[in-house]
């Protein structure tokens, strides 16, 4: 991160622009993850075998993803980029997943429900991180990008930002 930051400084500086990314290293010998995150979204590690066990107790607010917080400011906005990494490791079974801001600041509608029956959309927020988790639980046995992107974009007409999903599940 500190080279990439030094290399694309001046081009950033100039053109008030800055870069969130997060960079992940994966060791499958050791199950181990090691990241360091520059101003991005928090990527979410959960397992799936734990959320479908809670949710078929009926424990749905009780299940959580592991956010992973460890993260230090975007390139291009200091000379010298520092930040701690983080480390965790990954269990069979678990799954990492890293989005762009896209997919969190998607607008999405809300239906209020009403006498019984549910109104239209009344409604329009950005789905934000605890939205996608929502989402992300709604299927827990499997974890189909496709189809999660499908869903966030059903309710956009307008894509207005670019929308990336990238996940590790490990077996």
């Amino acid at each position: 991160m500190q080279n990439l930051n030094r290399s694309l400084l001046n081009d950033l500086i100039s053109t008030n622009c800055f870069i969130t990314m997060v960079l992940v290293r994966y060791t499958p010998s050791t199950q181990r993850l090691v990241y360091a995150n520059a101003g991005h979204i928090y990527p979410l590690v959960w397992s799936r075998q734990t959320v479908s066990s809670q949710l078929q107790q009926g424990q749905p607010t009780s299940v959580e993803p592991n956010y992973l917080k460890v993260r230090g400011v975007p390139l291009g906005i200091l000379p010298n980029w520092k930040a701690a990494a983080g480390s965790i490791d990954l269990k069979s079974g678990e799954v990492l997943l890293i989005t762009s801001d896209g997919i969190t600041e998607a607008t999405v509608s809300s239906a209020t429900p009403t006498n019984g029956s549910t109104v239209k959309a009344v409604s329009n927020a950005m789905l934000q991180q605890t939205g996608l988790w929502q989402l992300l639980i709604q299927d827990p046995e499997s974890l189909n990008l496709r189809s999660l992107l499908a869903r966030i974009r059903s309710h956009n007409k307008v894509q207005e930002d670019d929308q990336t999903l990238l996940s590790l599940e490990v077996l």
